[in-house]
């Protein structure tokens, strides 16, 4: 099979380890003991690699586009590798913006001048850009284990689940402060940096979902360091149950403080 050539879907990767929901409740109810996929498979986490490593390329505005672009594109290519299909409305929900990852040039002017300074500023101070992006390649690999994990959980099969899984899992990455992924992160974001052209190259052929020598090199080194964080990715999708019934929880509170007029006029 080609390197360039996605494989047929395997649902079976890292399906050894299951997490007992907590309790009857949450939206899993079908599937409270969800296989939590802790094996590393590049397909999984391609996009969540390039979106990262994106900030490193010190072309202003480009590198936010470029980020954006493998965000949007993790959920879709995450369950077309479980030979899932989800919903375009849950893949909005999952997509919807809750935090300030996504910078706001394209959405305000004056936050589009801090944008442009912040990134001039990287172009002539380089090495400040390795941490910031050593931290936000280690948080898109919480997302998309994240999202591998609820896609088997069947979470994001309806969009009325979907929005409350996007919310439990924006919760659990928001309250995530530190984490070991980013010892490893760091260390791909070394091996980037110093051949630019070369991730330049591997971005780019990623968009088009290709791989690149470059990009071959990066997932071996992240394959041979995986397993060191199985049991932390066991405690993150006890995490990620922990919230999910949480915010179900809250959604029912509000629905019973809600007057039952106002409940049948929204539903009109």
């Amino acid at each position: 099979m080609s390197e360039n050539q996605i494989p047929s879907p395997n649902p079976s990767s890292g399906e050894g380890d299951r997490l007992p929901s907590p309790s009857g409740r949450g939206l899993g109810r079908g599937t409270s003991r969800a296989p939590i996929p802790t094996d590393f498979d590049w397909l999984i986490y391609a996009d969540a690699t390039f979106a990262g490593l994106s900030l490193l390329l010190p072309i202003p505005f480009v590198d936010g586009l470029l980020e954006t672009y493998f965000r949007r594109r993790m959920p879709g290519d995450i369950a077309r590798r479980r030979g899932r299909v989800l919903p375009v409305q849950a893949i909005r929900a999952v997509n919807r913006q809750r935090a300030t990852w996504w910078p706001g040039c394209l959405l305000w002017p004056g936050q589009a001048v801090v944008y442009l300074i912040r990134n001039l500023w990287r172009t002539l101070v380089y090495i400040l850009t390795v941490y910031d992006t050593s931290e936000k390649l280690s948080y898109y690999w919480h997302r998309a284990f994240l999202l591998d994990y609820a896609i088997g959980r069947g979470d994001l099969d309806r969009p009325a689940q979907a929005e409350l899984a996007a919310a439990a899992l924006h919760r659990v990455l928001e309250t995530t402060q530190t984490s070991p992924l980013l010892n490893l992160a760091g260390e791909i974001v070394q091996q980037a940096r110093s051949r630019i052209g070369a991730l330049a190259r591997a971005i780019f052929r990623g968009a088009r979902r290709q791989k690149t020598p470059e990009a071959s090199q990066a997932a071996g080194t992240i394959a041979a360091h995986w397993a060191e964080f199985h049991d932390y990715l066991i405690e993150l999708a006890g995490r990620y149950d922990a919230a999910l019934i949480e915010v179900e929880r809250q959604k029912e509170e509000l629905t019973q403080r809600t007057p039952r007029s106002q409940r049948t006029q929204k539903e009109v």
